[in-house]
């Protein structure tokens, strides 16, 4: 389950746990958003359960949205820094989870992060 934040302390909040968290950029009105949120739903099925997953919806909170270009996008933070991102995606379910799973265990593999994705 992802939290959906709101508002900058929210995502403040979130950001200062101890765990990693994964914050999912999306736009409702945009297909591609709408496909990759399966993507993102079924990586919180079979994640750690200690990793918190969060969406923020860029067309209501652009002001959460720093950096981020052009949606479906995912970032991964760790003690409140990016350590992972991801813009776009294939269209394939599971192609795109292979893919983002590969792309954030090899991340954590390198700061000795240990955590199931």
């Amino acid at each position: 389950m992802s939290v959906e934040l709101t508002t900058r302390e929210e995502l403040e909040r979130a950001l200062s746990i101890e765990e990693p968290v994964i914050v999912e950029y999306y736009d409702p009105d945009v297909e591609e958003s709408r496909f990759f949120s399966e993507v993102i739903k079924e990586l919180g099925r079979v994640a750690d359960p200690r990793l918190l997953f969060c969406r923020v919806n860029v067309k209501q909170h652009e002001e959460l949205a720093d950096g981020i270009g052009s949606v479906p996008a995912v970032r991964v933070f760790y003690k409140k820094s990016v350590i992972f991102e991801q813009k776009g995606c294939f269209g394939d379910l599971k192609l795109d989870l292979m893919v983002l799973r590969r792309g954030i265990r090899a991340v954590f593999e390198k700061i000795d992060l240990r955590f199931r994705i």
